[in-house]
């Protein structure tokens, strides 16, 4: 196949291209004991040799399965790049993986040895031995002071690899010229939205085809800082630790979800990737800020959103500046208002990804007029997974961009979108009737997703194939579009809507309890939601929830608005089976689990 790209095709010769802008500048920051560690590129590549040759120490061969059970860090990715190097097959885990998980991925991808960041994680591992029928050895990153023959630690591995290269007298450029473009790099696991989840055959040449698209499509400057807080488990954030990592970036592993606003403003990044869910919290908390001002501070606000917005409707999503009187009007509305948010984010920020879940329009604007450019874009772990980009020139709000280079796309009469592309992935592991399914015999990807393309290429994504509700009345319903009007609200954190085959549509909301203790203090008198409990039972949020619904939904047809929703007794969470480890909602799961409530409203 003709390629519009002269391809790398694998990633040893992305990570040899990537030392050539300098081995001295630093590439991974993790901070221990309230101090910065950096590793520079050298570093890097010392340890993956060190790695790699330590696994060959403990018997593995080129096709074994290596486990990767940790929170983001420097370890988690020299080990990921010591397995391409060495043609080991990578597997992520989730952080947040209950047990259950972590037996079927273990045992499905026939993991020989595990690398586990603390001895808390380790411990998990330790109590599912006994079920894990392949595994031989775990890795401690951490120092936690096992004494079993099977558990090692990170350094111990370190010294094997030492010796080990000494032994055996072979160079790593002796190893990575055996690694092959078709060779399998890593197996992901998709978390699934329903059933067992499904390993994802990711080939050398599919990841390091998926690095250089990514980069082709949005450019990013070189030797710039970069925050990390993604989980690296997820296809998204890995792929572009990679390719910044290709660019010559300063990575920083922020210390958790919790520390981000603090890392931003310590690491004061250039990029970063996102999920909206993040960016909707920090707009929400402007907002409230806002409303809680004097009139005059509110006045001012809401002057400068609306220069705000003409700026990039007419200049800013071109990436151009303002010019003559609009140019000195937002100029004062930055000084005035938009600094102040920027700030947030560290002050010195050119641009963000966003995706895993649509962005709002409202989102968008509001952030890029603050000197925040959101790029959203689309993929799937069966794509490497990048396959859509909004172009920094031109971005269109509501649309997840062009295609990347070499990406086809083609859009059925039911509106399902399938892909094809050198990033598309081999199959899934040891199930081909599921590749069959996936893969049609022209190689087409259909990816369950259903949208449009307008008339310069942008795509448009609706909803997932299996989620449209087709209502009593015969009406076709998007789920994921009524619930983005619902959740524009700042008083609502999730909802998910029913109505398949019903005669109206109901919805399971979960307020956001922020919201609520601070709008409480506000009531006369004050009401006091010190926990999610509190927010359930009362009949006061029941009521503003019910006028937040009807304000938000106006833009809705009369068949597309809700008629009776519930309070999910809890928050939807990864650990009580609602939320996927990226966070997305098991739609079916938090159905069954509500089955008797949702009925009780079709009563009605």
């Amino acid at each position: 196949m003709n390629y519009s790209l002269n391809y790398l095709s694998t990633m040893p010769e992305v990570f040899a291209d990537a030392l050539l802008g300098g081995k001295d500048r630093n590439a991974y920051n993790h901070k221990r004991e309230g101090e910065w560690k950096s590793f520079t590129y050298q570093d890097v590549y010392e340890n993956i040799q060190n790695v790699g040759f330590g696994f060959h120490a403990l018997g593995l061969k080129k096709g074994d399965k290596i486990a990767i059970f940790s929170e983001n860090r420097p370890e988690w990715s020299m080990t990921d790049w010591a397995c391409a190097h060495f043609g080991f097959v990578s597997v992520p885990i989730y952080q947040t993986s209950i047990p259950r998980q972590i037996n079927y991925i273990v045992n499905h991808a026939e993991c020989n040895v595990i690398i586990a960041s603390s001895k808390e994680l380790a411990k998990t591992i330790i109590s599912l031995k006994a079920k894990l029928n392949t595994l031989k050895h775990m890795v401690v990153i951490d120092e936690a002071g096992f004494d079993e023959d099977w558990i090692l630690s990170w350094d111990t591995l370190l010294k094997k690899g030492v010796a080990e290269k000494k032994r055996s007298e072979k160079s790593i450029s002796d190893i990575t010229e055996k690694i092959k473009p078709d060779d399998l790099w890593s197996i992901i696991y998709t978390s699934g939205t329903s059933g067992l989840p499904k390993g994802v055959m990711i080939s050398q040449f599919n990841i390091a085809a998926n690095v250089q698209q990514s980069q082709a499509a949005l450019g990013f400057l070189e030797n710039k800082r970069w925050l990390s807080f993604l989980p690296l488990s997820h296809s998204f954030e890995r792929v572009t630790s990679l390719f910044s990592f290709w660019v010559g970036a300063e990575i920083y592993y922020a210390e958790s979800i919790t520390k981000v606003a603090d890392n931003l403003k310590e690491v004061k990044p250039q990029y970063m990737t996102t999920v909206p869910r993040l960016l909707e919290k920090v707009y929400a908390a402007v907002l409230d800020q806002i409303a809680s001002g004097s009139p005059a501070k509110q006045k001012i606000f809401n002057w400068a959103q609306g220069i705000g917005n003409e700026a990039v409707e007419k200049y800013l999503v071109f990436n151009k500046q303002p010019r003559g009187i609009l140019g000195a009007k937002y100029s004062m509305a930055r000084n005035l208002v938009f600094n102040k948010i920027s700030g947030i984010f560290g002050g010195e920020f050119i641009q963000c990804v966003s995706g895993g879940a649509p962005l709002s329009d409202e989102l968008g604007k509001f952030f890029l007029a603050a000197g925040i450019r959101i790029i959203e874009g689309y993929g799937l772990t069966e794509m490497s997974p990048v396959t859509h980009v909004n172009d920094n020139d031109n971005i269109k709000f509501g649309t997840v961009g062009k295609a990347l280079p070499d990406v086809q796309t083609r859009i059925l009469e039911d509106g399902e979108i399938l892909l094809n592309g050198p990033n598309r992935m081999e199959g899934y592991y040891k199930s081909p009737d599921e590749t069959k399914e996936a893969i049609d015999k022209d190689g087409w990807f259909h990816t369950g997703d259903i949208g449009f393309m307008d008339e310069e290429g942008y795509l448009k994504i609706t909803d997932r194939k299996k989620n449209i509700i087709v209502t009593a009345g015969g009406k076709n319903i998007a789920p994921a579009a009524v619930e983005r009007e619902i959740t524009s609200s700042k008083y609502i954190d999730q909802a998910v809507v029913i109505g398949d085959r019903r005669k109206y549509l109901i919805a399971i909301l979960v307020p956001s309890l922020e919201m609520f203790a601070k709008w409480g203090k506000l009531q006369d008198p004050p009401l006091e939601f010190s926990n999610y409990e509190d927010v359930v039972k009362s009949r006061e949020v029941e009521k503003l929830i019910r006028h937040e619904l009807d304000e938000h939904q106006q833009g809705l047809a009369r068949y597309e608005q809700i008629k009776y929703f519930f309070i999910a007794p809890q928050p939807f969470a990864i650990e009580t089976g609602e939320l996927t480890a990226s966070l997305k909602v098991k739609r079916n799961e938090i159905i069954d689990k509500y089955n008797e409530e949702i009925e009780e409203l079709y009563k009605n």
